[in-house]
């Protein structure tokens, strides 16, 4: 029985260390990289993602999975009063940098004017309406929008919207930004039913900065200790398989 659990011990140990070794590889895209407290986590367990070579003292989104394409995607603007701004937001926040474009049209009893927005994947928004003013998109939260210098007050308006966002939105509550050097630290959860898996972690910031690095889920994972615990964890099973696995001293018994 104890030699059983011993070798559990040692086996665990082991595991640690390897996660341990290799919880800082990151893939970077564009000017940003990213790196992880660990490569590896249960459902529901967090892991911290800190970031180099962003924007300065920019928000920042986190996307989880797959980038999924969202097109045609309809939000009519609840309350048109006045010359805006008039404002919405995607359904799958963040939206990668470059990816983003709306349809706007603006319906009177006689009338109906349409225009576009596309993205220049720097935050900014080119358009071919005259009327437009203060357009923009927020990679990280997903809102966007427009102003018009003339009222549309009793008018219906629809901006319809084309876009690449995430499987799942993990930035944390309070929107992480950089600071002036371009760094962010931000704690993510794993969604709790996320299937066992290998995962893309995307961060975004607003100017178009983009980094992303894979992390495994499983389910057969313990949740993560601090490092200090688990170096400790290490040292004591190391310890204990030493003296065990020595060789022990051959006691001699008389026989008469």
């Amino acid at each position: 029985m104890k030699k059983t659990l011993l070798k559990k011990i040692v086996a665990t140990a082991f595991l640690i260390t390897l996660m341990l070794s290799i919880a800082f590889i990151s893939t970077a895209s564009a000017a940003g990289s990213i790196t992880l407290s660990t490569n590896a986590q249960a459902p529901g367990g967090t892991v911290t993602v800190t970031g180099t070579g962003f924007g300065a003292s920019k928000a920042v989104g986190i996307g989880l999975g797959p980038e999924v394409t969202a097109s045609a995607e309809a939000h009519p603007i609840a309350n048109t009063t006045g010359t805006g701004p008039f404002t919405t937001t995607v359904n799958r926040p963040p939206i990668k940098p470059g990816s983003f474009s709306f349809h706007c049209v603006v319906s009177s009893d006689t009338n109906v004017v349409e225009s576009n927005y596309n993205d220049n994947g720097d935050g900014t928004l080119t358009t071919d309406s005259t009327y437009s003013i203060n357009h923009f998109v927020n990679y990280t939260t997903g809102m966007f929008g427009r102003s018009t210098t003339s009222a549309w007050d009793t008018y219906t308006v629809v901006f319809t919207t084309t876009y690449t966002g995430y499987q799942y939105n993990v930035t944390p509550a309070g929107n992480p930004s950089t600071t002036p050097t371009g760094t962010f630290t931000a704690t993510i959860t794993v969604p709790a039913l996320l299937a066992n898996g290998n995962y893309n972690v995307t961060a975004i910031d607003a100017a178009g900065n983009r980094a992303y690095t894979t992390l495994t889920v499983n389910n057969a994972i313990p949740e993560v200790l601090p490092v200090g615990t688990l170096m400790l964890l290490v040292m004591l099973a190391v310890a204990a398989g030493s003296w065990f696995f020595r060789k022990r001293p051959t006691i001699a018994t008389n026989m008469r």
